[in-house]
């Protein structure tokens, strides 16, 4: 495996980690790095009013983190390794073009307020669209 091949994993496996253990952080109950849950829904969910479950938050966590596995070749290179791969990538840059609007009315969200468009702006689109280029350059035989 290329050098260039292997900091796309270990981006594509870090990215997705870290957002595991975040969902996991708030699943627990902690609205950590915001103030209150109110805040933490406005900042991920773009309301106040709208506030996932911890169940459905458990699920993100363990999907980001079966997802490193994933990144990280953790299935290997065979044909469906290297097609899931290609297929994370590109999920993560579809959701990185298409905008958080997209997901919060996907999700049936009411509409995302200013703070949140702000930060899918400024951080969120970028990252996942980092982490998806990074995945899917990854892909590569």
């Amino acid at each position: 495996m290329g050098k260039t091949k292997s900091i796309a994993r270990i981006v594509g496996w870090a990215g997705l980690t870290a957002a595991g253990a975040l969902h996991a952080i708030w699943a627990s109950g902690s609205p950590w790095p915001a103030r209150s849950s109110k805040q933490l829904s406005e900042a991920v969910v773009g309301s106040s009013t709208a506030r996932p479950n911890a169940q459905a938050t458990w699920v993100v966590a363990g999907t980001a983190f079966c997802g490193a596995a994933v990144a990280a070749g953790g299935l290997g290179e065979g044909r469906v390794a290297v097609r899931l791969r290609r297929l994370m990538g590109f999920g993560l840059c579809a959701r990185a073009i298409a905008g958080g609007d997209v997901a919060v009315k996907a999700l049936q969200l009411p509409p995302a307020g200013k703070r949140f468009r702000k930060l899918d702006w400024r951080y969120y689109r970028p990252l996942f669209g980092l982490i998806g280029l990074a995945i899917f350059s990854s892909a590569k035989k």
